[in-house]
């Protein structure tokens, strides 16, 4: 039967720890990273939180490499912890931290069928950053306890959004504001027509002024006079039995009384 490199070191280990001791028990990796979930394009899409570069743990047993797993960084902080297989013994391990070359791609927060027949990720060259002592004793669950050793890239996959629209500038709000206060045109022109009145009812009143000066009748002269009206010249009403000054004749000039004109006169013929 052929078998992975991987199933055959843990088929390995599984019989060395049965022919030494107890069987193997999950261990806590305790430190991982927490990458939380994020969104990317303009859909805004939910991703799994994940570091972008992972990072595979190696425990040797001498040169032998007895287990291997790829760690990718927890979701949250309620997330479980990754666990790696090691025997309940007195033992010595050497652990290796080697941080893959190659991008973990994002998958979607919710997993379709076609995501899960994918096939599986695969890290390139791993580069080896660290190594670590790991001793264990029998019976005791703590000392079986992995601590993660930070990479070189520790970077989680973050949210790619589209960028936002500017928001509009101060003065581009303020202008619409000042338009709506102001009076319409109309009202402007009709302040100017009102000008041009003013100023038509001055070369009225300078023409009256004028046509005064040459002997004529004022303008308001000619108003029609209610009927009896006393005429505007008339001054004080005369005693009684006063005649008018045109004798009542409508504005004719009196005939002259006999001898009146010609009293200082020398006769004619003399």
């Amino acid at each position: 039967m052929n078998l992975r490199p991987g199933a055959r070191a843990l088929a390995l280990f599984l019989l060395s720890s049965a022919a030494c001791g107890g069987p193997p028990t999950p261990s806590p990796v305790e430190g991982e990273p927490i990458c939380p979930d994020f969104e990317v394009g303009a859909t805004r899409s939910p991703m799994r939180g994940s570091l972008r570069f992972p990072v595979t743990l190696t425990v040797r047993d001498g040169e032998d490499p007895i287990t291997r797993v790829t760690l990718t960084g927890r979701r949250s902080k309620d997330d479980p912890v990754s666990r790696v297989l090691l025997a309940d013994e007195d033992a010595e391990y050497e652990l290796e931290w080697a941080q893959c070359e190659n991008e973990r791609a994002p998958r979607a927060r919710t997993l379709s069928r076609e995501s899960r027949d994918a096939a599986e990720y695969a890290c390139g060259n791993a580069t080896v950053y660290k190594t670590d002592k790991l001793v264990t004793r029998k019976g005791d669950a703590a000392s079986r306890t992995v601590r993660f050793a930070a990479p070189p890239k520790p970077e989680c996959w973050e949210s790619e959004l589209p960028p936002a629209a500017p928001a509009p500038s101060p003065a581009a709000v303020a202008e619409p504001a000042a338009d709506a206060g102001a009076e319409p045109a109309a009202a402007d022109g009709g302040a100017v027509d009102a000008g041009a009145v003013d100023a038509g009812a001055a070369d009225a009143g300078a023409a009256d002024a004028g046509a005064r000066g040459a002997g004529a009748t004022p303008a308001d002269a000619g108003v029609p006079r209610g009927a009896g009206a006393a005429p505007a010249d008339a001054g004080a009403p005369r005693g009684a039995g006063a005649a008018p000054r045109d004798g009542g004749a409508g504005g004719a000039p009196k005939p002259p009384s006999a001898g009146a004109g010609d009293a200082g006169a020398p006769p004619q013929g003399s």
